[in-house]
């Protein structure tokens, strides 16, 4: 599967570890820069979190299809207070758009957008995958964030990347 993502109709009736393989852009490094090497995440960042927390989240960059993409590991989003979360960010302007997940499926929250909903269409209910997710796009681009719980999929962010660059895609991102 490597490199083949774009062939994944619906990533949620798939283990994490045959979506990152879909997602590697890249041939394994002798040395890699970070985890996320394979996948052309190759830069990583230390984020610093808010003094009360203290520590630091992780911040993994890098160009995947023309388009810069940001994997956080452990960030603390204000929305949410002291509950760390990853993120997906991918920076290329769409329209403005905001989907969840709702009972294992991914909705659409506003800004109906039938390229939007065509993806959403195509994915099926899948509680382990499709929880306590929230994407929105806009000009800035398009933000995928989870909350790390107990009870999240530990790497619900394989499967963020995966429906970012979708959603880019058919945006014509």
């Amino acid at each position: 599967m490597h490199g083949r993502a774009a062939e994944i109709s619906d990533p949620g009736a798939l283990g994490w570890e045959v979506v990152w393989e879909a997602l590697k852009t890249e041939e394994p490094a002798d040395d890699p820069n970070t985890i996320a090497q394979e996948l052309g995440l190759d830069e990583e960042h230390e984020l610093h979190l808010p003094k009360q927390v203290g520590g630091y989240a992780t911040e993994m960059s890098g160009t995947r299809h023309g388009r810069s993409v940001k994997l956080r590991l452990g960030v603390m989003p204000s929305i949410w207070k002291n509950q760390p979360a990853t993120e997906v960010e991918l920076d290329s302007p769409v329209a403005p758009f905001k989907v969840r997940a709702d009972g294992g499926r991914m909705v659409m929250e506003s800004g109906a957008l039938p390229e939007v909903d065509e993806v959403l269409a195509g994915l099926a209910e899948s509680p382990k995958v499709w929880h306590d997710l929230v994407v929105e796009g806009g000009p800035d681009g398009i933000l995928a964030r989870r909350p790390i719980k107990m009870k999240s999929h530990p790497q619900g962010y394989v499967y963020d990347l995966w429906l970012v660059e979708r959603l880019a895609d058919r945006l014509g991102a």
